[in-house]
C-alpha cells in the first residue's frame, strides 16, 4: 500500500476543500442553489439557516443594522442608525443635515466621508449659520444624503424637501424626521411642549398626494423617520380639512407607516440571503 507524507495530506486537504468552495460558489450563481439544497434536505444533510437576530443589547445605539435579519420589537431604533443603515447599503459619500441642533445628538455618528451641517443658532457651530432657504439659495452642491430636521413647520418642510430634491444626487435619498406624532398636542404650531414633531406630517402627506414619481414610507422609529427616494407611488386623496383627527384615523394610508423591518427588506430587495451555518 502506497504511504502518504504528512506535507501531500495537507495539500490533499486544502486543494479538497477549495475544490468545494469553488462547486458551491459555481451552483449558487448559476442559480441552482435551491436545487441542490432541496436534494440535501430530503437526505436529512441539509445546512441550518442562521437568522442575525440581535439582542437588544448587542446594537449599538448609532451603528447601520443594514446587516441584521431582523431587529427585536423592543430594541428602540433611533434616527441615527436609520441614516447610517442607508449610508453603508448604498456607499454613501456625502451628507448634508438640515437643523443641525447639538452636533452630539446626531451629526457626530453619522459616518460618511463629507458632512455639512446646516443651523441658524450659533451656539451649534453648524458649518453654514443659516436659514435652509438661505443655504439652498446659495448652494451649488449636489449630496447623496440629505437629512430634514429644521424648523417644523409644515411650509418650511415642504420647502426644504423641495429643495433637497433639487440637489439630490442619482440614487440618493432624503430622511425626514418627526413625521409621525402620536398626540394631538405633539403637532400643535406654535410649540406647546417638549416633546414636539410640529406639523411635519401635513407637508409628508401632500407629497404623497401631488408627487407620483416619488417613493416615500415613514419608518415607525423615533417619532417617524420619513423616506423619499426616486420611483413610484401611488397617489392618495386627502380630505379637505387636513386634521390631526384625519391623519389619526387613516395614519398608515397617509403616511405610508412600516415598521424597521420593513424597512430592512426593502433596502435588502436586491441582496441575497446566504448566512448558512453547517453541521
Amino acid at each position: 500500500m502506497k504511504k502518504y507524507n504528512l506535507r501531500q495530506v495537507l495539500l490533499f486537504c486544502v486543494v479538497s476543500i477549495l475544490l468545494v468552495i469553488g462547486l458551491e460558489l459555481v451552483v449558487y450563481k448559476a442559480g441552482y442553489h435551491r436545487q441542490v439544497l432541496s436534494v440535501l434536505s430530503k437526505a436529512g444533510l441539509a445546512p441550518r439557516p442562521v437568522r442575525n437576530i440581535p439582542t437588544p443589547d448587542e446594537i449599538l445605539p448609532y451603528s447601520s443594522i443594514l446587516h441584521y435579519d431582523s431587529i427585536p420589537p423592543e430594541r428602540k431604533i433611533k434616527r441615527t442608525t436609520i441614516l447610517n443603515t442607508l449610508i453603508e447599503k448604498y456607499s454613501y459619500q456625502s451628507y448634508l443635515e438640515i437643523g443641525q441642533g447639538q452636533r452630539n445628538l446626531n451629526f457626530d455618528w453619522i459616518k460618511c466621508r463629507i458632512k455639512i451641517g446646516v443651523d441658524p443658532a450659533k451656539r451649534f457651530n453648524a458649518a453654514y449659520q443659516m436659514t435652509s432657504d438661505e443655504f439652498f439659495a446659495m448652494n451649488n452642491d449636489t449630496f447623496d444624503l440629505v437629512f430634514i430636521d429644521g424648523l417644523h413647520h409644515a411650509d418650511q418642510v415642504e420647502r426644504d424637501i423641495i429643495n433637497a430634491l433639487r440637489g439630490l444626487n442619482n440614487n440618493g435619498t432624503i430622511v425626514v424626521h418627526d413625521c409621525n406624532p402620536t398626540t394631538k398636542e405633539m403637532q400643535i404650531v406654535p410649540q406647546q411642549q417638549n416633546t414636539w414633531t410640529g406639523d411635519v406630517w401635513k407637508a409628508w402627506v401632500k407629497l404623497r398626494s401631488t408627487r407620483p414619481e416619488l417613493k416615500m414610507y415613514v419608518v415607525d422609529a423615533d417619532h417617524g423617520c420619513g423616506i423619499i427616494r426616486r420611483g413610484t407611488q401611488k397617489i392618495i386623496k386627502l380630505p379637505e380639512n387636513l386634521t390631526y383627527k384625519a391623519l389619526d384615523k387613516n395614519r398608515k394610508k397617509f403616511l405610508n407607516l412600516v415598521d424597521v423591518n420593513s424597512f430592512l427588506k426593502d433596502l435588502k430587495g436586491d441582496l441575497p440571503s446566504i448566512d448558512l451555518q453547517y453541521p
